[in-house]
């Protein structure tokens, strides 16, 4: 008869110590997360590069045109003060004559440096006052105080009254500041006009 097996024991851990599984952190064992390194602010990428490119492109060719429509009215400015060289010399002597031979000048001078020269040299009277007209949308030359331009420089009895040459003056201040560009076609019996912008 065999002998009955005696149990098996299990190593008994002293007293007070925890085994090593029980006691470690299971987390302790996974590695730190590596994350990517910040993107430098510096060299820009080249979509940057590419739009400021553009921006400066943009801001130089502006800049251009501003300057290429500032000379483009040049004209404009000196007839300005010309014009108020005009008036202050009216406003000491009274000479009604004087003053519109002088406006009659300044406007024919300023119309044929922005027009053509050869069309406008010839224009006089009605089809010059319409000229003037057709080149500011308004009608004050033929049927206002522009009418005095068309024989006022001329008549041998200047009796014009100050609100009449003073309405002139700001009439043809107004002309000198915002006429539109044409294109002028001269007939010996009338006046056509093909408007342009500036």
């Amino acid at each position: 008869m065999l002998a009955s097996a005696a149990p098996t024991t299990l190593p008994q851990a002293a007293p007070g110590i925890v085994p090593r599984a029980a006691s470690e952190d299971p987390l302790a064992q996974l590695r730190d997360l590596h994350l990517p390194q910040a993107v430098a602010d510096w060299p820009p990428a080249l979509g940057w590069w590419l739009l400021a490119g553009l921006v400066l492109f943009g801001l130089v060719w502006f800049m251009r045109a501003l300057y290429r429509r500032y000379q483009s009215n040049a004209y404009r400015r000196f007839a300005q003060r010309e014009l108020t060289a005009i008036v202050a010399e009216h406003a000491t002597t009274q000479d009604a004559r004087r003053a519109l031979s002088a406006l009659q000048f300044l406007m024919k001078r300023v119309a044929m440096t922005a027009f053509n020269r050869a069309e406008v040299a010839a224009l006089t009277g009605v089809a010059w006052t319409q000229f003037l007209d057709a080149t500011s949308a308004t009608s004050q030359f033929s049927l206002g105080p522009g009418e005095l331009l068309i024989d006022g420089p001329y008549e041998a009895t200047q009796d014009h009254s100050s609100q009449e040459l003073t309405a002139l003056f700001s009439l043809c201040a107004e002309w000198l500041k915002n006429h539109s560009r044409a294109s002028v076609v001269a007939t010996p019996t009338a006046v056509s006009y093909t408007h342009l912008t500036l």
